[in-house]
């Protein structure tokens, strides 16, 4: 059966397509929907709808699920298209709409004929551009011409000299879709066909598939979801599906990875352990406000830390058997973040660390995991927070250090610093204590190095929005001295005057640097006296991960930079000959190996740096031709060389199975954390569950 985009969207509105409560959320970005609706715009095919006609469906997503229809038309494949056409086309999403944001102030260009997002200084009063859900949901190009009636006449004639474009952004109405009808009665049989199907189009994650699974199973997975998100977000603490599906699979088959086995679980299992995951998330999330100072879920660079401690109070009763073993716990937790146990082969760890519990089932296990997987050291060094912004993993914990102490507003020290405050004036706020506009009187704000020093967390403090009003761009020379020593040592700054001047800011940073490294050990002290355990760690595979996406970034800042300066091919005019040699050999050898792939690719240079090794970008950026164009982002040719050689050392000796020294993973961290600063902008983020 066939339909116009016009006819489906009436069916959308009588209420014959819904969507089954196991499908997935809404999920596609706003590139998706423009380059959905470029396809539209040209006629270029995008795919067929799948629906499965029954009387007896599963649980229907909306509120108006209700039907006098005797049969039920459910979309199995492209709710992504039918609710990104809904939306446009009406204004408004449909009945069954959940997820990310859908924007609908998608414009379209009648010069270039290309569809972007609104953007006020490119679009505002500019005829150019025409709102495509205005232009579709109020009746197309009939009205639009009626409109422009009240408009200037060189406006008006502009529109009309236009008017086949326009029509032709109308007859998106009548693109024509191929719709398949399914009638299988077996819910099992569906689901594996909705998993199929989506498998190979628009990609579902392994949690995805389970929710699709535990939904088909527990039809009232995703009412008692929703609810338990409205009770736990009165407490700033915000889960998401992905998580409880995740916890469901932990407490119902004491596993971390996804398994068959949950297509086995019956719904009374299901409801019996979400009482139980309910009861544990409420105790920990006390435990962790009470006695962690950890206000709000976004205190968590990764939820996997919530699974593992899950999971231990699962199999002990709920709670913690003392306040040592809750200390303990905390500790763990913590230095897990800091780390980055989760940052990478997540659910590996996650197997690991409840295999730790299974057979030893205590905390020590735990903390015997994080120093095989990160050495005899679990404090922190000042060299770790050299270059490190509020992005990184140290941020949170020295959030939580700072309300350990009670530190108080600068201006105002009535106000504890509270990430939850009440009112504008008491938002909670980071401030550069060295102003930014004041540093770069001396700092070039296009040099990577100097971004990173100016924004580096040891010139950040917390102080409220009033305060930040108050200082501004001020001198610390004439603020700090004004502010109580105490509450400037409650948050690790130097109470030395001497520092306050701008040429001393670098020694200003080298001692808070100090403070903070002091301060937040401290902290995690205070949980638990962690005794040095004489080990290398052994896990390894998540600086591998790691070196794996500053080499992605290392591409495309080489790539971009050198597009950005050559006249006609950076390749060419670039790339040094002895490296020209060895990649076009590797492409060639690529090319053999895959015959069906376009050769036209590598006709960019960002495509063949897929084939560049890693001394190999050293080498073109240090080039005598080459290394002018990068030296305000990588600094010191001298540093850059050091910080390659580190990081190739650490890299090789994990791939080649080599023995790895305590010496050669303290440089690889550090080059690792040298160039993520420099490089951040650049890096692609492959590990998708991370904040799972």
């Amino acid at each position: 059966m066939e339909k116009k985009i016009s006819e489906i969207l009436q069916s959308i509105d009588n209420g014959e397509y819904k969507i089954p409560e196991f499908q997935r959320g809404y999920v596609w970005n706003s590139n998706q929907v423009k380059g959905f609706f470029r396809s539209l715009y040209l006629g270029y095919p995008s795919g067929s709808f799948l629906i499965w006609k029954t009387k007896d469906p599963s649980k229907i997503r909306g509120s108006n699920s209700e039907s006098n229809l005797a049969f039920h038309q459910l979309i199995l494949d492209g709710q992504q298209r039918l609710t990104t056409i809904y939306t446009i086309f009406r204004g408004q999403t449909p009945d069954w709409y959940e997820g990310v944001s859908l924007r609908t102030d998608l414009y379209f260009n009648l010069e270039s004929e290309e569809f972007e997002y609104f953007m006020q200084k490119k679009m505002s009063n500019n005829p150019d551009w025409v709102n495509v859900s205005e232009f579709l949901s109020e009746g197309g190009v009939n009205t639009f011409i009626n409109k422009i009636h009240e408009l200037s006449e060189s406006i008006r004639n502009y529109y009309l000299s236009k008017i086949v474009i326009l029509n032709k952004l109308d007859s998106i109405k009548n693109y024509t879709y191929y719709i398949k009808e399914i009638t299988e009665m077996d819910l099992d049989k569906v689901v594996e066909i909705f998993n199929l199907v989506n498998k190979t189009g628009t990609t579902l994650n392994e949690s995805d598939l389970a929710l699709a699974i535990i939904t088909s199973n527990w039809p009232e997975a995703k009412d008692r979801f929703r609810a338990a998100s409205e009770e736990f977000k009165k407490y700033n603490y915000e889960f998401s599906f992905r998580n409880y599906t995740r916890l469901l699979n932990i407490f119902c088959l004491s596993r971390g990875k996804y398994v068959d086995e949950l297509s086995n679980v019956e719904a009374e299992s299901f409801e019996k352990e979400w009482l139980e995951i309910k009861k544990v998330l409420s105790y920990l999330i006390n435990v962790l406000r009470d006695k962690a100072f950890i206000d709000s879920s976004d205190s968590f660079s990764s939820l996997y830390v919530f699974y593992v401690l899950a999971y231990y109070l699962k199999i002990n009763g709920g709670q913690f058997n003392s306040e040592e073993e809750a200390n303990k716990a905390i500790y763990w937790m913590f230095t897990a973040l800091l780390w980055g146990r989760f940052s990478g082969s997540s659910e590996s760890f996650l197997e690991k660390d409840m295999n730790a519990l299974k057979q030893e089932n205590s905390i020590d296990s735990l903390i015997k995991e994080m120093h095989l997987f990160r050495g005899s050291n679990l404090l922190l060094n000042s060299q770790d927070i050299s270059m490190q912004g509020v992005r990184s993993r140290i941020y949170n914990l020295f959030y939580c250090a700072i309300r350990a102490q009670n530190a108080k507003d600068w201006t105002n020290p009535v106000m504890s610093l509270y990430s939850k405050s009440v009112g504008y004036n008491n938002k909670l706020q980071r401030h550069h204590i060295f102003p930014k506009a004041f540093l770069y009187k001396k700092y070039n704000s296009s040099n990577s190095i100097h971004k990173a020093m100016v924004n580096e967390i040891s010139n950040i403090a917390l102080i409220t929005q009033k305060s930040n009003l108050e200082i501004l761009d001020d001198d610390p020379n004439n603020y700090l001295p004004k502010i109580e020593p105490e509450q400037l040592r409650k948050q690790f700054v130097p109470t030395d005057s001497k520092l306050y001047s701008i040429e001393n800011y670098e020694l200003f940073l080298e001692e808070r640097r100090k403070n903070l490294t002091n301060g937040i050990n401290k902290f995690l002290k205070s949980f638990f006296e962690d005794q040095t355990i004489e080990t290398i760690n052994q896990d390894l595979q998540h600086y591998d991960d790691e070196i794996e996406k500053i080499e992605f970034g290392l591409r495309d800042v080489i790539s971009s930079k050198l597009e950005l300066a050559c006249e006609l091919d950076a390749y060419q005019e670039y790339i040094p000959e002895h490296i020209k040699v060895k990649v076009e050999g590797r492409v060639k050898n690529w090319l053999g190996k895959n015959p069906g792939e376009d050769k036209s690719q590598f006709a960019v240079l960002r495509r063949k740096m897929d084939f560049f090794d890693l001394q190999e970008y050293k080498d073109v950026v240090v080039s005598k031709i080459c290394y002018p164009i990068f030296e305000d982002t990588f600094g010191s040719k001298g540093v850059l060389e050091v910080r390659f050689n580190q990081l190739a050392e650490i890299r090789n000796s994990i791939r080649h199975s080599r023995d790895v020294t305590e010496a050669t993973i303290k440089d690889g961290e550090a080059a690792i954390s040298w160039f993520n600063s420099i490089i951040k902008p650049f890096i692609r983020n492959s590990d998708t569950e991370e904040l799972e």
